[in-house]
């Protein structure tokens, strides 16, 4: 937070100021409200995604579906690196359901991920030229290992639910017939690749409304590194707006833009993709009366 601090005071002027304020014209309003319709469609594949995983467990209907995923969302952001969402997401769930679906939310997670590195590393390798030598191979042989981490974990998981049963802590919770289908993995990955795509063009939307301007595939090569390093790094989510602006400074400084402009835009970003859902989610969380005890609730989804 302190480096970025120092490089937007040392960018300040009144000339760079004057830029920022030409983002929320009429032109760059119509990109940001598109990229806020595109958020809907963002969280809408997760919300699908989530439906088709915990099918077989429980069916529950698609309007509780999203307060489950935002709930998520709001509870994550509690948490260091949103490791507390599942918290959120098993309260539209039966109790005894609970440490399966959190099972699921997990492996759900893990499928987003490996389309996040797989094409976060194709653009590393496309674009080696915006990431500074000496760190390119370390952070290439770094993915590549969480890479294959995650992918064998997706293929071995039933047998790592099966390894589960058997640690004694864990007795105490239900993983009766939890079978994870390998074609269903694929059609996860599929949809966390094309909502990868939809998070992918939303930022761009953003860039140019902020005026970031140069080559697009450079352009491109950079959000998909950047996306690659968000996905990887554990963050906290009060600094995470920090993080996430950092990241971007570094990264698209070289694009004409100043710091002032890079800072907008992550910030939108980070107010629509993840702000406005935890809202909605502690909307939900307190018109629910939602608690985190053993007991089942009094009070069903409205």
């Amino acid at each position: 937070m302190g480096l970025l601090a120092q490089r937007l005071y040392q960018s300040y002027s009144a000339e760079n100021m004057a830029s920022v304020a030409t983002i929320f014209n009429q032109h760059n309003t119509l990109l940001i409200l598109l990229c806020t319709v595109l958020m809907f469609l963002n969280w809408g594949i997760e919300v699908y995604k989530w439906g088709l995983i915990t099918q077989p467990m429980e069916i529950i209907p698609t309007r509780k579906l999203w307060q489950s995923v935002w709930m998520g969302v709001c509870i994550g952001n509690l948490t260091p690196g949103r490791l507390g969402e599942f918290a959120g997401r098993i309260l539209t769930f039966k109790p005894h359901n609970h440490a399966k679906v959190t099972t699921l939310h997990f492996v759900n997670g893990v499928t987003q991920l490996v389309a996040n590195i797989v094409v976060g590393c194709a653009g590393l390798l496309g674009f080696s030229s915006l990431i500074d030598k000496s760190y390119f191979t370390l952070m290439l042989i770094a993915e590549t290992l969480i890479l294959i981490a995650f992918v064998l974990f997706l293929i071995r998981i039933n047998y790592i639910v099966k390894w589960l049963q058997k640690v004694s802590f864990l007795k105490r919770f239900d993983f009766t017939n939890l079978q994870i289908d390998r074609m269903l993995l694929l059609r996860l990955l599929f949809l966390s690749t094309i909502r990868y795509f939809v998070y992918f063009f939303q930022f761009y939307l953003l860039l140019v409304a902020c005026g970031v301007h140069g080559n697009t595939y450079h352009i491109f090569g950079a959000i998909a590194i950047m996306y690659l390093l968000l996905s990887t790094i554990p963050m906290i989510s009060v600094i995470e707006v920090a993080v996430r602006a950092f990241i971007i400074v570094l990264l698209f400084g070289s694009f004409g833009s100043n710091d002032w402009e890079l800072s907008v835009a992550s910030t939108l970003l980070w107010v629509i993709n993840i702000v406005f859902p935890s809202v909605v989610g502690y909307v939900f969380l307190v018109r629910n009366k939602f608690t985190f005890g053993t007991k089942q609730r009094k009070h069903d989804l409205a």
